[in-house]
């Protein structure tokens, strides 16, 4: 054991050692004081092992140094197993580091503070098969977040996060002066119904499930990767289930089912979003993509029988405004809307919709080449280009436009219904894969 003593030295208390597994490759802990005994002796390659169990307030920091061909991990003895409740918390704090198998439930939500923490200063970081549920905890307006990202290389994989019922976007990438985060959000599992509404029954700003960057930061550089991630039901703020707030991040091959609201591109330029599914359900409200800013690439996504309209529409393009601050709408640039499948929407692309007064600033120089929109009903729009949008502001190429009713564009159609692929097994396969391996 290791002996320490209280300040005077008037008390003494120890610390248990770790217990070495029986390979002897690894050290079991039950407690915060036995972790950061084996902390202190983790040497890149060490794996700490932590009891299953139910533990309350347990605050873990890991500050260590590993290396990419022997990284330092922490885990539960069984995936799962191990269940955090209360003020609980993991912050990785260093290079290489791994922490795998926690469950965090019976959350105190009337305190402020990250579950999940990839801390300043760390990169090459990762916490998978790793769950949050809030299901049990306490509806709460203090503003916490179950993940924040900060640092560079870090990553958030094979993670299922359920409920979050207090205030606060769920998962967040901070941006830092002189970094580019480069972070990865890779096969997780997002379910979150529950909405704060203000006293007007407005639903509050900041229930994002995840927002990449801030408007602030709005120019710089995050090159986040966003991918077979598995987003159900993310009605949060009604508006926005992921918030982009920075520039060149790739959000590819994501499923998006049953959430009011949309993929945002909010601030920043230069994101591409690839290859998606946006899926109704049959609920209401459900929308696509929202373009704001310069040289974004929406291109390969399938969006079916969406049911939002205006900006929650399968695809909008949002009017700009004059000068706009950081904070505001920027006008949508060289934008590229290419080989996409629009089928059963209510709405497909609309062009050039605001909401304020201050947005006059049409898009620009965009282009929308190679979709295909199928509407089987005659009230759906699969095309809507608002008044005040100059006749050269879209180029239309190569487009396959069946059924429906265009709006302020008038659009050669086709009199055949064309035949689309399945995309059931790809959209199976997402689900299959996100979240938790242990469920």
């Amino acid at each position: 054991m290791a002996l320490f003593l209280t300040a005077g030295c008037r008390d003494a208390y120890y610390i248990p050692d770790p217990v070495p597994s029986a390979s002897g490759d690894e050290l079991v802990v039950s407690d915060a004081l036995s972790f950061r005994n084996a902390l202190k002796k983790a040497v890149p390659g060490s794996v700490i092992v932590w009891a299953d169990g139910e533990y309350s307030d347990i605050a873990l920091k890991v500050s260590a140094e590993g290396t990419e061909e022997a990284p330092i991990v922490v885990k539960a003895r069984t995936p799962g197993g191990v269940v955090f409740k209360g003020v609980s918390s993991i912050q990785l704090q260093g290079s290489w580091l791994v922490a795998e198998g926690f469950s965090f439930k019976g959350l105190d939500t009337s305190v402020k503070g990250s579950v999940l923490t990839c801390a300043k200063g760390s990169s090459h970081c990762r916490f998978s098969n790793c769950l949050i549920d809030g299901g049990n905890s306490k509806v709460s307006d203090v503003d916490t977040k179950w993940v924040s990202l900060y640092g560079h290389h870090n990553e958030v994989s094979h993670c299922t996060f359920l409920e979050k019922k207090n205030m606060g976007c769920l998962l967040v990438v901070w941006m830092e002066d002189g970094i580019v985060p480069e972070h990865v959000i890779a096969d997780n599992y997002f379910y979150r119904p529950y909405t704060h509404y203000d006293d007007n029954g407005k639903a509050l700003n900041g229930q994002e499930s995840i927002r990449i960057g801030t408007s602030d930061f709005s120019m710089n550089d995050a090159r986040c990767t966003v991918t077979g991630n598995w987003f159900y039901r993310c009605n949060g703020e009604r508006a926005e289930i992921i918030s982009n707030k920075s520039c060149r991040n790739l959000y590819e091959g994501n499923l998006f089912e049953q959430g009011e609201g949309t993929l945002t591109l909010r601030h920043g330029n230069d994101c591409t979003v690839r290859g998606n599914w946006f899926l109704s359900g049959g609920k209401t409200e459900v929308g696509g993509v929202r373009i704001i800013g310069e040289r974004h690439l929406v291109e390969g996504n399938w969006f079916m029988n969406l049911t939002g309209t205006n900006y929650k529409s399968a695809l909008c393009v949002v009017k700009g405004e004059s000068g706009a601050a950081l904070n505001g709408y920027w006008t949508a640039k060289d934008c590229i809307v290419k080989d996409n499948i629009f089928t059963g929407c209510r709405y497909g692309i609309v062009v050039n919709y605001g909401g304020r007064e201050s947005q006059d600033s049409a898009p620009e120089n965009l282009l929308v080449t190679g979709n295909t929109f199928v509407s089987d009903k005659s009230y759906m729009i699969p095309v809507c280009v608002l008044e005040d949008t100059p006749s050269d502001a879209v180029k239309w190429e190569s487009n396959i436009i069946y059924g429906g009713k265009q709006k302020g564009v008038s659009l050669p159609v086709v009199k055949e219904r064309p035949a689309l692929a399945d995309p059931s097994e790809d959209i199976a396969a997402v689900r299959n894969n996100a979240g938790v391996q242990w469920k």
